[in-house]
C-alpha cells in the first residue's frame, strides 16, 4: 500500500513531465513500427506492373509445332503389334505385342510420319533457309514438327511471315475415318524458346491452338505480348537460355509415372527408367499417362517460371477452301503491325524511398510537431485537471506535516526564535531613540 502512495505521489509531483514520457514512449513504438515496415519493404519490395506499347523494329517470329491427325498409321501398327491398332492408346496393341522383338522406338518410329510426308512447302519470308525443323515423338500427338525461326523479320505482311503447304494421307486412311471431320492438323503457336508438350499445354497459358482441316486455307494474324517478371525471395524465375519451364514439367511427369509403374515409354526421355517389357506394366504406364492427361488440374512440379516470356494472339483473317487434287493444306501465319504490348514487373520501393521514409519517421519523433504536441497536452491536463493536482498535492503536504511531528516542533521553535530576535532588535532601536 505504502508504495502505490509513493508511486502517485512521484506522479502527481510533476504530470507535465509524466505525460512528456508517455508521449514519447507512444512515439517511439510508432517509429519503431515504421522502422520495421520500411526494412521489410526495402529487403522484400512491393511490385508493381507497368504497361506500354513498343514499336520494334525487327520482329521476332514465334515457333509453330504441327501434328497430324490422325498421328499414327493404322496398318503398320496393326502390321507390327499383331493385333488390330489403330493408335497406341488402345489396349489391342499390347496384347499381342512382339515385346524383346521389337524395340518400341521402332513401333513408334514406323507408325508415324515422316518430314518430306508433311511438309509440301514451307519457308519464313519466302526462303526455307530461314526456319530450322525439330521432330519430337509424343504419345497421344504422334510425331510432331516445330519450325523456328532463324532470323528475325523486318517487315510485316503476309510475305513476309510463314507460308506452309502440309500434305495429308487422307485419301490413304481407312474408310471408317470422317475426312471432313477428323482428319487435319494440330496447330501450335509458342515462344520459340519453348519446347512442345502434350501434357501442359493446357496449364501453361502461353500457347495458342489453331485447328486447320485439310483442303483449307487459312490465314492467321499474330499479335504477341511480352512479360518481364521480377524475381524475389518468394518467387524466383529462370534467366537462362534455352530454358523451358514446360520441358521441365514434362520430365517431371515422366519421372513420377516411371517410378510409380518402374517403367517407361518410348516417348518418356530424359528419365532413368528401363522400357516396359510386359502388357500389364505398358498399360498400367498408358493408363496412369492418360490420368495426367485428360486432369484439368495443373500437376505439381518444382520448376521456375521464366523470367521473359512471351504470349501470342491469334486472329483468324481468313478461311477458305483450298481446292487441290491432292489432300493438302495451306497456311500463312504474319503480323500485321510492328506494335508489340509490353507489361513489365517493376520494384516500387528502392534505397531513396527508404532514407526518406526513415527521414520521415525519425522526423516525427524528434521534430517540432511532437513537442508542439506535448505542450498541448500539458496545458489541457492543468486547464481541466489543476484543480484536483493542487488539492491532492495539498492533502500530501498535510499527510507528511502529521507524518513527522518532530519536524513541526522544531519548525515551530525556529519561529519563536526568529520572533523574539525580531522583539530584541527592536527594543534596542527603541533605546537609542
Amino acid at each position: 500500500m505504502g508504495y502505490w502512495l509513493e508511486l502517485r505521489a512521484w506522479l502527481l509531483r510533476d504530470p507535465a513531465k509524466l505525460i512528456r514520457y508517455l508521449v514519447l514512449f507512444v512515439c517511439s513504438i510508432i517509429v519503431i513500427v515504421q522502422l520495421y515496415e520500411c526494412f521489410s519493404k526495402l529487403s522484400d519490395p512491393p511490385i508493381s506492373t507497368h504497361s506500354y506499347y513498343n514499336v520494334n523494329h525487327t520482329i521476332e517470329m514465334p515457333a509453330i509445332t504441327l501434328c497430324r491427325e490422325p498421328p499414327y498409321r493404322e496398318d503398320v501398327l496393326t502390321n507390327i503389334s499383331r493385333g488390330y491398332c489403330p493408335h497406341p492408346k488402345y489396349a489391342t496393341c499390347w496384347m499381342d505385342y512382339p515385346f524383346g522383338e521389337i524395340p518400341f522406338e521402332e513401333f513408334f518410329a514406323n507408325g508415324t510420319f515422316e518430314q518430306d510426308e508433311t511438309f509440301y512447302l514451307y519457308g519464313l519470308n519466302g526462303d526455307k533457309n530461314n526456319v530450322v525443323i525439330d521432330s519430337s515423338i509424343h504419345f497421344y500427338m504422334g510425331r510432331c514438327y516445330t519450325l523456328r525461326p532463324v532470323t528475325a523479320m523486318k517487315r510485316v505482311s503476309r510475305a513476309a511471315g510463314y507460308s506452309l503447304m502440309l500434305e495429308h494421307n487422307a485419301n490413304k486412311l481407312a474408310s471408317d475415318v470422317d475426312l471432313t471431320a477428323g482428319a487435319g492438323w494440330h496447330v501450335f503457336i509458342h515462344d520459340k524458346r519453348e519446347n512442345f508438350t502434350e501434357i501442359n499445354m493446357k496449364g501453361s497459358g502461353r500457347v495458342e491452338y489453331v485447328f486447320v482441316n485439310i483442303n483449307e486455307e487459312i490465314e492467321i494474324k499474330l499479335q504477341s505480348q511480352v512479360f518481364s517478371n521480377v524475381e524475389t525471395h518468394t518467387e524466383t524465375c529462370s534467366r537462362a537460355d534455352g530454358y523451358s519451364d514446360l520441358k521441365c514439367g514434362e520430365i517431371c511427369i515422366w519421372q513420377d509415372l516411371g517410378d510409380e509403374v518402374d517403367c517407361s515409354g518410348p516417348w518418356m526421355h530424359e528419365i532413368n527408367h528401363e522400357p516396359c517389357n510386359n502388357t500389364k506394366s505398358m498399360r498400367n504406364l498408358i493408363e496412369n499417362y492418360r490420368a495426367v492427361y485428360e486432369s484439368s488440374d495443373d500437376y505439381e512440379c518444382d520448376c521456375l517460371e521464366p523470367c521473359e516470356s512471351r504470349i501470342y494472339t491469334t486472329y483468324i483473317q481468313s478461311r477458305k477452301t483450298f481446292y487441290q487434287p491432292e489432300p493438302r493444306t495451306l497456311l500463312y501465319i504474319y503480323y500485321t503491325t510492328k506494335l508489340i504490348s509490353m507489361i513489365e514487373e517493376r520494384p516500387s520501393y528502392d534505397t531513396t524511398q527508404f532514407i526518406a521514409d526513415v527521414g520521415g519517421s525519425l522526423g516525427f519523433l524528434l521534430g517540432l510537431s511532437v513537442l508542439g504536441i506535448i505542450g498541448i497536452l500539458e496545458h489541457l491536463t492543468l486547464f481541466f485537471c489543476g484543480d484536483c493536482i493542487k488539492r491532492l498535492q495539498l492533502k500530501n503536504e498535510q499527510r507528511n506535516r502529521s507524518d513527522s511531528p518532530e519536524d513541526g516542533q522544531s519548525q515551530a521553535s525556529v519561529e519563536t526564535l526568529d520572533i523574539n530576535d525580531v522583539f530584541t532588535v527592536e527594543k534596542a532601536q527603541l533605546g537609542k531613540y
